[in-house]
């Protein structure tokens, strides 16, 4: 998550080569296929937040104030409910800026299969909410933007930032690029001013608003030597084979984004082992730089923040209306993490 995401914001997979004969087709369905992957850690509730650490790092000119250890809990930001994990943007402001949550896991971690299951996500003018990974050495070790979006967004952004070298292919995902021209497919963080290759759902129920409607979903993302897939399940649309815990992302319906090792060669040279992060920025340099634009493309058809709250800058929003970030809060489920 790199402040000049911005850019991507203002320019607005697997795919089945092999057709099965019908005898092969009837053969296929009297087996059940079982998949490699095996369950090595299910985190919900206190498990959950027992695997972060409280970050207080601040980065892309926000106005979120990171919270401490204890003031997160003198404040509430963080809490759990019927075994879900709440965390919170403190609803007051403190000298123009709001107190809010970032957790960095503890451990790194390597290729394997991750599932997110968020029930909850912010949908407020001015958040900029992420869960995302990066390596140690940015942008030598890696970073992937799992669920990225702005303010009132309902179309989830999906990204990788790597070193020189690295492409996204130009098929075998459905999301749309976030940029245009010659780098659009180029994920190398120098030659993009940092951000990489994103990928825009086609959807309009990924992210904030729109994914609350449908209390979110679940988020994928697998990592290979053969490549990078993430995935965004609506609850209606969530792969019974994941439901029973035995996924197979072979048979699932083709990812977001796709990053194949045939353009991105090592993959195990790009992506380094990851630590996982989410946080909620408020304002920052794409909320700011957005503020005031038509973001329909992105699945906020309400108008521009500016004309939905009346305030020109995303800055005078938290300064007087700081209760609206009541709405900026997470609440989550699960992390299941499988490995073959």
């Amino acid at each position: 998550m790199r402040a000049s995401v911005l850019v991507a914001a203002l320019a607005a997979g697997f795919a089945y080569a092999h057709a099965p004969s019908s005898a092969s087709t009837h053969r296929r369905s009297q087996v059940k296929r079982t998949s490699a992957y095996s369950l090595t850690g299910h985190y919900a509730g206190q498990d959950f937040l027992d695997l972060f650490n409280y970050d207080t790092h601040t980065s892309n000119g926000g106005l979120a104030l990171y919270a401490t250890t204890s003031t997160a809990s003198d404040n509430d930001l963080v809490a759990l409910k019927d075994g879900k994990v709440h965390l919170r943007v403190h609803p007051k402001a403190d000298d123009g800026k709001l107190q809010a949550i970032k957790l960095t896991s503890k451990r790194q971690y390597n290729e394997g299969l991750y599932i997110w299951d968020i029930e909850r996500m912010p949908q407020v003018c001015g958040a900029w909410p992420a869960i995302w990974s990066t390596g140690d050495n940015w942008p030598a070790g890696g970073e992937m933007d799992l669920i990225e979006f702005v303010s009132r967004q309902s179309m989830n952004g999906m990204s990788v930032h790597t070193s020189p070298g690295c492409w996204a292919g130009s098929t075998g995902y459905t999301g749309e690029p976030m940029l245009a021209g010659s780098n659009a497919l180029n994920c190398d963080a120098e030659a993009t001013s940092s951000q990489g290759c994103g990928f825009r759902t086609a959807e309009n129920h990924t992210a904030g608003v729109g994914a609350n409607y449908g209390e979110a979903g679940v988020y994928a993302l697998q990592w290979e030597a053969s490549g990078i897939s993430m995935w965004h399940f609506p609850r209606h649309e969530v792969p019974s084979d994941l439901k029973s815990k035995n996924p197979d992302p072979l048979g699932w319906k083709k990812p977001t984004l796709h990053i194949a090792e045939s353009s991105c060669s090592p993959i195990s040279a790009y992506f380094k082992p990851q630590r996982w992060t989410i946080n909620t920025e408020i304002c920052g340099t794409w909320a700011d730089g957005t503020w005031a634009q038509d973001m329909s493309y992105a699945g906020q058809t309400e108008g521009s923040c500016a004309s939905r709250t009346g305030y020109s800058t995303c800055a005078e929003y938290v300064a007087s209306e700081a209760r609206d970030f009541k709405h900026a809060y997470w609440r989550i489920a699960s992390l299941s993490i499988y490995n073959k």
